[in-house]
């Protein structure tokens, strides 16, 4: 698959100093008075739209962090309709694991108690493959619907009996237009967004006493430790919001903030992500103005976890990868992406990488091979495995003893920092 020329990603080389003025305005207040926080190299697989780094920026006025992404939002919507994994099955949102089933039923609970009628009327934007959908069905509500701009998502939603659109996220106020709904929820769908004035209008879609639920990562809890350094930094997620980001985004739609709360979202392996949970009514809502609890500074957290990230961002496989002969890397996501930015693959010995998205596989990192893993193990029996995995890495382990067994021996992990 190619790109169009305007959303080719920009080489490395190409990423702009800490001194260049800021390109990307602000996409909340339109500021171009950021601070420029730190470059990012993330090296893409062939054919990607996005841009292979950007700068990391903070808006003080907004308390707000954002990439200063040198691409379009066509090279976002291009990207979320033919590169995702959300539809495949690697991808998150369709319940079809454990931890994935347990976010997404914790989330409908938290959603019921914003619907403003025992069986008021949902709409979820990014909803993937439908698993908060089938949440809620499974909750008694039965005006559900949904939106996602992958055609795959979009099916295998369909084959469960659900009902959803296929479409791009700020397309929703014209595709749904004349609609009303009682409660519309983004979760985990604005931080992906390189315009953000789609959200406000959302407003037309809501009925008076309508609320908008939008959850996204929670900088506050960005921290060093279960995940790797520069975890929350990736080519996908280029906004990280405060509370006050949000309420100043949505005011001018005459939206305010009813509540804002930190939440844990339960992680394959027993790890937990950090989220911000917000949601909004219109001015007349009993609960519009009501008191928020003090919200910790986003752009000060930030600045904290880089400089934690700094301190710990060499990792050493173990056990010691062999001294010399050919390397698989399990993973061609973020993390290997970041690692290869980073400096800290064995690029001259690296033959291939593995990867169980089907929309990776056949595809190129850095020049070399995306493989599946059965093609991979099978080409090369001998190499090295080193684990690139950010999320539950021990599930390579049994991935390898299904396809290979008696290779255990050949995995190699990066360890905690040292």
């Amino acid at each position: 698959m190619s790109a169009p020329a305007a959303a080719q990603a920009a080489s490395p080389s190409a990423l702009p100093s800490a001194a260049q003025a800021c390109a990307r305005p602000c996409p909340v207040c339109a500021s171009t008075q950021a601070q420029a926080l730190q470059s990012l190299s993330l090296p893409q697989p062939s054919g990607s739209p996005l841009p292979s780094g950007y700068r990391l920026m903070a808006c003080a006025a907004c308390d707000f962090v954002f990439a200063e992404t040198p691409a379009p939002q066509s090279a976002y919507d291009l990207y979320y309709q033919r590169c995702a994994k959300y539809g495949g099955p690697t991808g998150t949102g369709a319940g079809l694991h454990s931890a994935d089933q347990a976010r997404l039923d914790q989330m409908a609970d938290r959603l019921l108690a914003w619907l403003p009628q025992p069986q008021g009327r949902v709409l979820d934007l990014g909803c993937g493959a439908g698993g908060l959908l089938s949440a809620l069905q499974a909750r008694g509500l039965q005006q559900v619907e949904g939106l996602d701009p992958d055609p795959s998502a979009v099916q295998a939603a369909r084959a469960r009996g659900l009902l959803l659109r296929e479409g791009l996220i700020h397309e929703a106020a014209s595709r749904c237009a004349g609609e009303r709904y009682d409660l519309i929820v983004l979760s985990h769908v604005a931080e992906h967004l390189r315009d953000l004035h789609s959200l406000p209008a959302l407003a037309s879609l809501l009925t008076p006493e309508g609320r908008l639920y939008i959850e996204v990562p929670h900088p506050a809890g960005y921290a060093c430790g279960e995940r790797p350094p520069y975890y929350y930094f990736d080519s996908e997620h280029i906004n990280h919001f405060s509370a006050q980001a949000l309420a100043r985004l949505l005011a001018p739609a005459g939206l305010q903030l009813l509540s804002a709360e930190a939440v844990q979202l339960p992680l394959a392996g027993g790890s937990h992500y950090p989220a911000l949970a917000v949601v909004a009514g219109f001015g007349g809502d009993p609960h519009a103005g009501a008191a928020l609890s003090p919200q910790p500074a986003t752009v000060q957290a930030v600045q904290r976890y880089l400089v934690d990230c700094a301190q710990g961002a060499r990792r050493e496989p173990q056990p010691p990868l062999p001294p010399q002969g050919p390397v698989l890397a399990w993973g061609a996501g973020s993390w290997a992406q970041r690692l290869l930015g980073q400096g800290q693959l064995p690029r001259d010995r690296l033959v291939a990488f593995l990867d169980k998205d089907p929309n990776k596989q056949g595809l190129q990192l850095d020049g070399l091979p995306i493989l599946a893993p059965a093609v991979g193990l099978q080409q090369h029996p001998q190499a090295a495995i080193l684990v690139c995995v950010a999320i539950d890495p021990q599930q390579i382990t049994d991935d390898l003893d299904a396809l290979a067994p008696g290779a255990r021996q050949r995995l190699h992990f990066l360890s905690n920092p040292t």
